[in-house]
Parts: structure tokens; sequence; C-alpha cells
């Protein structure tokens, strides 16, 4: 339009622009490392036990987990 003004304060920058780093973003990619090292010993422990039902066990709830996080 001609002649409009624009308001001072109106051109907000997008959350993490200007290199800043994101604590939560962090946060939640180390949680989700917690999680999946968690899941891979608890297989690998039930399976050396010969619990093989259990080790699978384990592993479809992580899968279903992470498949649902990737979404």
């Amino acid at each position: 339009m001609v002649g409009a003004k624009r308001v001072p304060g109106s051109e907000t920058t997008p959350p993490g622009a200007g290199g800043s780093l994101d604590g939560i973003r962090w946060m939640k990619g180390l949680l989700l490392a917690v999680i999946a090292i968690c899941a891979l010993a608890g297989i690998v422990s039930t399976a050396s036990m010969g619990q093989t039902q259990a080790a699978l066990a384990i592993g479809i709830i992580a899968l279903a987990f992470f498949s649902r996080v990737g979404c």
C-alpha cells in the first residue's frame, strides 16, 4: 500500500535466529539419547540372561517409542 506505515518492533526475529543455542532442544536431544542408551542396555542385559522374549518386548516398545518420536 502506498503511504502505509510500519509499526516499530513489529518485525521480530524467529526463535533461534542469529546463532543462539536453544537449551530446550539440547535437553530433549539429551533425553532421547539417554532413553536410547537405556533401551539398548536393557535389550543386551536381558538377552544375555537368556530372556529373549523380554528382550524382544523391550526392543518392540523402544522401536514404537522412537517411531512415534520421529513422526
